[in-house]
């Protein structure tokens, strides 16, 4: 190996281990998958450093302060590998000259990422897999025409050669895999694992810089500024649709009105309440009659305990209210049957569960179902509009915009502020940390789609037995198998969950491309004396 070529590996790797060995002695495990981005190829190191900025900020001059350093950083270690991984029979520019473009590009990559950085953080907030997909999506599209920006004049125009592309596919599964290799190691490790797969970062960086050196004339369409075009058509694809997140939703399979009537398990004979999920609507009638079926209402029940007929606005409601009507519907129902009754959720619906038997009594309850549960949410914060100052408030601002460009034309807009979202992030120590907690006296399940995974943090995540099945977050008791489990569940009788060996590989893949959570210690609208927390525990339930 030369000199130049180990010096350049060394440079790459010290980022990775410094950010891994800091990451260690904070006990923030969880997060240890975004290290080896720290000297990563473009774009994957600009959305590392907009990530940490986005969760840790508590003011906008810290939020000023903190992209202007993120932005000198980038600047500088992408000159300093630019310069160093130059092939030494082509002339290099000066410095000055090479100092000046990654500062140029370093600004451009933030102004040109903040959206989908921005998806991350509500990806952390929400712990849904197809906001996951939003985000690395349009990143992985832009990838081959962000690459050799800072590395050349004009990196803007002309088609990326399909070794180009190649090469950004390699970079985005090298630090996948890196990102779960860092988590694996033994906290001794971590810091020179980082830096080992820095250090072949450092290769991908001499790659790169020999791919954007091809002549002009090999180069197709070398007079079109193709890199913003397509960032501008990534944009609009965003902001056109009608609404972007149930586009995706559709593409992988989450149905945008689930209604379920589970007509088998009134064969179980035993009284369940189905809740179902975000932007679910519910017209009446349906199961109203059968005192073993009922439909949970996101407007609760009338004065004969049948469930109001309810909107997909409804479900845009705090937790807290509807934990409150559920917790009458359970005890009219309770008291109608005579008998426990077992609860189901689904996706949201599962959240009502979950705070509804840590907040309320609930003798009537002995059983309870998550299907597709959001595991690990509420792992970011930002204060509410009228709020000057907080952690994460030039995150809720960038939100807002971003809200309000997607969701103009939706039939429910979504907003930042919604209600269900400010009770989310107002319960994060509950949604963090014991969402698949046992509770005592009911017995509990969980099934969790693979696709989910993506989104959650690696780590432990339950203490209940879970089901594990390939699929999409949505409604998954439409499946026979999925369905005789749950009712053999329900009327007590033992079931063998089945595992799978993909959902523990995603779980821990994913880690790399998911934005840091905010420690609960550091926020005084979670601190209410020494809080356990999952991001900093190894323990599925850190009591």
């Amino acid at each position: 190996m030369s000199r130049q070529r180990a010096v350049l590996v060394a440079v790459a790797a010290v980022p990775p281990a410094v950010e891994a060995l800091i990451l260690v002695a904070l006990g923030f495990r969880s997060a240890l998958g975004l290290a080896p981005q720290a000297s990563a190829l473009s774009p994957y190191g600009s959305l590392h450093d907009l990530r940490w900025v986005l969760v840790y900020h508590n003011s906008w001059p810290a939020f000023a302060g903190e992209l202007v350093a993120a932005v000198g950083f980038r600047a500088l270690i992408g000159t300093a590998l630019t310069a160093l991984a130059w092939p030494s029979a082509a002339p290099r520019p000066a410095l000055r000259a090479l100092a000046g473009r990654n500062l140029l590009f370093a600004t451009v990559s933030l102004a040109v990422l903040w959206p989908w950085a921005t998806i991350a953080v509500v990806a952390s907030e929400v712990s849904l897999s197809w906001v996951l997909f939003l985000e690395l999506l349009p990143v992985i599209i832009l990838a081959p025409v962000l690459q050799p920006g800072g590395m050349v004049p004009g990196w803007w125009r002309g088609l990326p050669s399909g070794r180009t592309v190649g090469l950004s596919l390699l970079n985005f599964t090298f630090l996948t895999v890196a990102g779960a290799a860092v988590w694996r190691v033994p906290d001794g490790w971590a810091a020179p694992v980082a830096g080992a797969f820095g250090a072949a970062g450092g290769l991908l960086w001499q790659w790169a810089l020999r791919e954007a050196l091809t002549p002009a004339a090999a180069v197709r369409w070398r007079r079109v500024p193709v890199a913003p075009l397509l960032v501008g058509l990534v944009v609009l694809a965003m902001l056109g649709m009608d609404n972007a997140e149930a586009a995706v939703a559709r593409f992988i399979g989450r149905p945008s009105l689930p209604v379920i009537t589970l007509p088998e398990v009134s064969a179980a004979h035993h009284p369940v309440i189905f809740l179902a999920g975000y932007d679910s609507v519910f017209p009446g009638g349906r199961n109203g009659d059968d005192p073993m079926v009922l439909r949970y209402s996101y407007r609760g029940i009338d004065a004969n305990g049948k469930p109001r007929p309810y909107s997909a606005a409804d479900t845009h409601q705090s937790l807290v209210t509807s934990a409150r009507l559920l917790a009458a519907q359970v005890e009219f129902a309770h008291r109608r049957v005579g008998r426990p009754i077992a609860l189901v959720g689904e996706s949201e619906g599962s959240l009502i569960v979950r705070y509804y038997l840590s907040r309320w009594p609930h003798d009537g309850v002995d059983t309870a179902v998550l299907t597709s549960p959001i595991v690990r949410a509420g792992r970011i914060y930002y204060p509410p509009p009228q709020d000057h100052a907080g952690w994460g408030i030039g995150t809720g601002w960038l939100l807002r915009g971003l809200l309000a460009g997607i969701g103009s034309t939706n039939r429910v807009p979504d907003t930042a502020d919604e209600p269900f979202l400010r009770s989310l992030m107002d319960n994060a120590p509950l949604y963090r940390n014991e969402m698949l907690c046992p509770v005592p006296g009911v017995r509990m399940i969980a099934i969790l789609p693979t696709a989910d995974a993506t989104a959650v943090p690696p780590g432990g995540i339950a203490e209940i037995e879970v089901i594990e099945v390939a699929g999409f977050h949505g409604v998954l008791l439409d499946r026979p198998a999925l369905l005789h489990i749950v009712i053999r569940f329900l009327v007590g009788a033992a079931v063998d969950p089945p595992r799978r060996w993909d959902y523990s590989i995603v779980h821990r893949v994913a880690g790399a491309w998911q934005a840091p959570a905010l420690a609960l210690r550091l926020n005084p609208a979670w601190h209410n004396g020494p809080l356990p927390d999952a991001s900093f525990d190894r323990r599925a339930c850190p009591h």
